[in-house]
């Protein structure tokens, strides 16, 4: 007789072989905002890479040996770290107190990507939480791909090209299924 033991009466079941498949697993902080927050997988990828602060940006390349610029590609001011990139950049910081301002909604400080996420989101319940993490993850997604553009194109753009495509992403990614986004957009 073959017996299952990881359900209490020993049979086998799907849920449970799931269940067996993550025991002892651990979850790291954000993994809810990786994984409920509607975006492209390639995306939510860039976030969760974000979250464990495994971008190469200068931090992590010194830790490991390697040549690396002091400062930040954007600023040529602070040291560059993910969380700098992503949430303590003054045109990052610019770009939200824009946003922020077309939703009458202003948090602030400076704080991790996680940290000032949450303060962004407590301003809403609801759908508009699940379209402020949405928008969240996209504007860290630009302004990391404008960090990538000066750091290996030698190109640049401006706070207002910046938020033209953040813009026109929103209508792209609404029209894709960002229900939240939605939501977020109409009021």
């Amino acid at each position: 007789m073959l017996v299952w033991r990881w359900t209490p009466n020993g049979s086998y079941s799907a849920s449970s072989a799931y269940k067996m498949l993550h025991h002892g697993a651990t979850a790291f902080r954000g993994h809810r905002l990786v994984w409920k927050t509607w975006a492209p997988l390639r995306v939510r990828f860039f976030l969760w890479l974000t979250l464990r602060h495994r971008h190469w940006t200068a931090d992590r390349r010194a830790r490991h040996g390697l040549e690396a610029r002091d400062v930040c590609f954007l600023c040529d001011q602070a040291s560059e770290t993910i969380d700098h990139i992503v949430a303590a950049y003054p045109d990052t910081r610019e770009l939200w107190h824009h946003i922020l301002q077309a939703l009458q909604q202003l948090p602030a400080g400076t704080a991790s990507s996680l940290i000032w996420r949450r303060r962004i989101c407590a301003l809403a319940s609801g759908q508009q939480r699940k379209g402020l993490d949405t928008l969240f993850v996209l504007v860290s997604w630009h302004v990391w791909k404008e960090r990538n553009a000066r750091c290996f194109q030698d190109a640049s753009a401006t706070i207002n090209d910046l938020l033209q495509l953040i813009t026109m992403e929103v209508d792209r990614w609404i029209n894709a299924g960002a229900t939240g986004l939605a939501v977020l957009a109409r009021s």
